[in-house]
């Protein structure tokens, strides 16, 4: 039917938006019911909390035609068909001519011209960025010199905050697209883009996913890593390295549209990876014990984080050298006042950030110490990987930088790290696996969702996965999902830690999934995902069809205040793309459940006032 949209969509929020947020929420006390009338004199009939959002989403995204089946769709339908008509396409970005002022936007670090970093070997892309930008003065761009890059040019670039380009397609003139997380996180990140990456495939977006697998790739080869994102302010840290479990899982879904040329070029940059940076003794090995670290090669407070996010280490050093909290960061930053157990804090805090548990209990001022379960879990998983891909696709062994590598030689490596993660990580009094301090010689015996990733890796024994469910999933599972960790000791002093509990992420949602599936815990794998489902059909169904960062789980509720607020929360008409993992977590989320577990989550539609 055709519709006036601005008399219609103004007649509907002053009916129905009873707080002024331009959505129609759980929360508004309007009548509940409203007429819509067509130009040709038809009436649609409208009633309840959710179907009332969906108008208004509708008429908020429509040029005047309004489909009232799509008003009348089931929850589970309408986050689906919302994901593959708007979220996805609201979340992508592409640094092409008509775009990149927009992508070149961060509301986490301004500086008075806007930088755009470019490598100096990539001709082709500085030929590119060049013309784009040559009508706008106040884009400056930099050349980029090639990895290692010393500390002098790095204080360089850090009172610079800019942008780092991403691959162009020189034969079709154009940068590769990518997806961000969303709200604050206008840019690509690295073990976001991986999560995003099986919600896109779930959705058979080829060209999305291809392109951001190349622009990781991309990243490897002229910046050195895998980026924790694309910026100048990141190029010290990676993140949780799942650019090779990408790899796989893009390439044995599309390998029919793919030259094994394509792959070969992939796995050798995947190769590259596990060596320079993650194998690298100076930085994130272990050598002693074979395990690996997270680790940042910069130094000092990270200065994206929000204004007072250090406050409550900064006071106890500023009143250990008699300044204000202010004049402390101040003269930390500027070198005036020097302090090696502020140093220290920071190389924590920094590795921490690598993690991209930002911030965690678990890791806090220990993070740059620790084998980690989790990161060993992700490196057994690349170690078996590349064992798989070269067995399935270079039988007879795949040469890179004079070395012949097979199958063979990468099922070794993974069995010294299981060998490694048996002996350190493993506790058989509790169960479990945990992390392990290699400074305090010592395990961390904590309760994390973390320990579970190795259902997910295949890196345990049956026998040892019926104890990890039995001695660490009861503790964890919430009404809302599983949460990062188990409850945290009153005795802990310190800010409340976003990935901590109550809280629950999309991530170790859907790693922990396919763990239990893998080793055949069917019932609670059904249990988990539904727990984490329904808590946010029923956001979306009470909220307009919001989709946020995260979740406390405990009260199965968006509405938390916690490090960096919720992101993706607060928005006007219809969600902008929602948040990037999670809306994956929630297409994969609904693959796992059973039909009974669908019909309820739909029956939420006609229950909700």
């Amino acid at each position: 039917m055709r519709i006036n949209k601005t008399e219609t969509l103004k007649n509907l929020l002053a009916q129905e938006d009873t707080d002024g947020s331009n959505t129609i929420t759980v929360d508004d006390q309007g009548p509940k019911r409203f007429v819509v009338t067509g130009e040709n004199g038809e009436t649609l009939e409208v009633k309840g909390t959710y179907y009332l959002a969906n108008l208004l989403q509708e008429v908020w995204l429509g040029n005047g035609g309004l489909n009232p089946d799509n008003v009348r769709m089931k929850p589970l339908e309408r986050i689906d068909y919302l994901m593959r008509t708007h979220y996805w396409c609201t979340l992508s970005r592409r640094m092409d001519a008509g775009n990149i002022l927009a992508t070149l936007a961060d509301e986490k670090r301004s500086s008075d011209k806007a930088y755009l970093y470019v490598p100096a070997a990539d001709s082709d892309g500085l030929e590119y960025y060049r013309r784009i930008t040559a009508a706008h003065p106040q884009i400056e761009i930099i050349e980029l010199p090639a990895p290692p890059f010393s500390d002098g040019l790095l204080a360089e670039i850090d009172e610079k905050p800019g942008l780092l380009a991403l691959k162009y397609d020189k034969a079709a003139d154009a940068p590769l697209p990518y997806v961000v997380p969303g709200g604050r996180f206008n840019e690509m990140y690295g073990w976001d883009s991986y999560f995003i990456a099986l919600g896109l495939m779930a959705h058979d977006q080829y060209d999305l996913a291809k392109g951001m697998l190349e622009n990781t790739a991309y990243q490897i080869k002229y910046y050195g890593k895998m980026l924790n994102a694309n910026r100048s302010y990141y190029l010290t840290r990676s993140q949780p390295p799942f650019y090779t479990p990408y790899l796989s899982a893009f390439y044995r879904r599309y390998a029919e549209r793919l030259p094994e040329s394509w792959l070969a070029e992939h796995l050798a940059i995947a190769i590259d990876e596990y060596q320079n940076v993650w194998m690298n003794p100076q930085t994130h090995l272990f050598a002693d014990i074979d395990l690996n670290r997270y680790f940042d090669e910069g130094r000092g407070r990270p200065k994206e984080t929000e204004p007072g996010h250090f406050n409550f280490i900064l006071q106890q050093y500023a009143a250990k050298h008699g300044v204000s909290v202010e004049e402390m960061e101040r003269a930390y930053d500027a070198g005036e006042i020097k302090d090696a157990g502020l140093d220290r804090y920071f190389v924590h805090d920094r590795a921490m950030r690598e993690s991209g548990h930002d911030t965690t209990t678990r890791l806090d001022d220990v993070c740059a110490d620790t084998a980690c379960v989790d990161l060993n879990a992700i490196m057994y998983r690349i170690e078996t990987d590349i064992a798989a891909l070269i067995a399935d696709y270079f039988p007879q062994g795949f040469a890179h930088n004079g070395t012949q590598h097979t199958a063979d030689i990468w099922q070794a490596k993974a069995k010294a790290r299981y060998d490694a993660v048996q002996q350190y990580l493993w506790n058989e009094a509790d169960g479990t696996f945990y992390d392990y301090n290699a400074a305090a010689k010592t395990q961390n015996r904590f309760v994390s969702a973390t320990n579970l990733l190795p259902l997910w890796a295949g890196l345990c024994s049956q026998e040892q996965a019926e104890r990890m469910v039995k001695s660490q999933l009861g503790t964890l599972l919430c009404a809302g999902g599983i949460a990062s960790t188990a409850p945290i000791s009153a005795e802990i002093r310190g800010p409340e830690r976003q990935w901590d509990y109550p809280y629950g992420w999309a991530p170790h949602q859907i790693l922990i999934w396919e763990g239990l599936q893998r080793y055949g815990f069917e019932r609670e794998m059904h249990e988990a995902a539904y727990a984490w489902v329904q808590m946010i059909v029923r956001a979306t169904v009470e909220y307009n069809g919001l989709i946020p960062e995260k979740f406390n789980v405990v009260k199965g509720s968006h509405k938390t205040d916690v490090e960096y607020g919720n992101v993706g929360a607060v928005f006007d008409y219809v969600p902008a793309g929602g948040f990037g993992w999670t809306n994956a977590s929630v297409i994969l989320g609904i693959a796992k459940l059973t039909d009974e577990q669908k019909a309820g989550l739909n029956a939420l539609a006609d229950s909700t006032p």
